[in-house]
């Protein structure tokens, strides 16, 4: 990992949950790695073509991977993005928020990559 880029995600919880299990801790690295591209990548197309149902479904998606990761700059703002589409409010800064959960997301999981060595 690039040491100069502060790490986005906090694993303090997982280790406690895997007791020293460094397979469990590679599993779940994996599983966010393969699993949460997708899904960033429904939400930022459903939020392009303002189908806010839809995206505020993708970000209910996310909520948990990003809890357990603790991803604390993002917390707020996946809770928001799911607010929003879900009551068609703030639609005007909405996007904004998009771009920047996915480019932490992208950030956090290449970070990811890089400490399993996946």
């Amino acid at each position: 990992m690039n040491t100069s880029e502060e790490r986005l995600y906090d694993l303090s919880l997982l280790e406690e949950m895997a007791q020293g299990d460094t397979a469990f801790m590679k599993e779940i690295a994996e599983t966010f790695v393969s699993t949460v591209p997708p899904v960033v990548e429904a939400m930022v197309e459903h939020c392009k073509i303002q189908d806010w149902k839809q995206m505020s479904s993708e970000a209910h998606n996310l909520k948990s991977n990003i809890d357990t990761l603790q991803i604390q700059s993002i917390k707020e703002d996946i809770r928001t993005i799911e607010l929003n589409g879900k009551q068609g409010i703030d639609l005007d800064i909405t996007p904004d928020i998009v771009a920047r959960v996915e480019d932490i997301l992208l950030r956090a999981i290449g970070q990811l990559k890089a400490e399993y060595k996946l």
